[in-house]
């Protein structure tokens, strides 16, 4: 099993996100983004990035970062604000540890907030789950992969969901659902706690 990387929110800001695809063009048809060119695209999500995470923050992101060269990689990443950490995605082939914090396929993290008296565990992935570690114990999974195509609302009957409230522990942290730019801890928070709310 992963260790558990543990932070506190009242001293760090935390940010998840997946599915940038910098430097992929067909990208922008298959997912119907509003951009015109690859160039327009990965000025838009390095933009967006920037105006949110800062220097020290400390970022996931959830895969499919980049189709470009290991050039085009350390060019994105020196230009990328905060401590970024990298959640293998199926996209990713020209990954090298220059610059990430740490890269694995999955990562378990326990977030200390004075708001949740056990604290927050957390499994990302560049997948949605199934089930997760400490999923019985309330932890959320976040995932890219899907471009926002998978939501609460189409997920059949529900029965599994409103019984065992799995799904609404989950949340899609891509881009393509948010505004082609990363989430806060606080803002997966406020989603999570709103899909849960409607499960009750």
């Amino acid at each position: 099993m992963n260790k558990t990387l543990k932070f506190n929110s009242e001293e760090q800001n935390i940010f998840f996100t997946a599915d940038q695809h910098f430097q992929h063009k067909n990208i922008i048809e298959f997912c119907n983004r509003p951009f015109k060119t690859v160039r327009e695209m990965d000025h838009v999500l390095v933009s967006n990035w920037n105006a949110k995470v800062g220097e020290e923050d400390i970022i996931f992101v959830l895969g499919d970062f980049c189709w470009g060269s290991n050039k085009s990689w350390s060019y994105l990443l020196q230009n990328l604000n905060g401590k970024k950490y990298l959640i293998i995605g199926n996209h990713d082939k020209n990954v090298s540890h220059r610059h990430w914090v740490e890269i694995d396929h999955i990562m378990n993290l326990f977030i200390h907030d004075p708001e949740i008296d056990d604290g927050q565990r957390i499994t990302l992935c560049h997948y949605p789950m199934l089930s997760w570690y400490q999923s019985h114990r309330g932890a959320w999974q976040l995932y890219g992969h899907l471009h926002g195509k998978l939501t609460n609302n189409n997920l059949g009957d529900g029965k599994y969901d409103i019984k065992n409230k799995v799904i609404c522990r989950q949340l899609d942290v891509g881009v393509d659902p948010h505004n082609f730019t990363p989430l806060s801890y606080e803002e997966v928070k406020t989603i999570i706690t709103k899909q849960c709310l409607k499960r009750i």
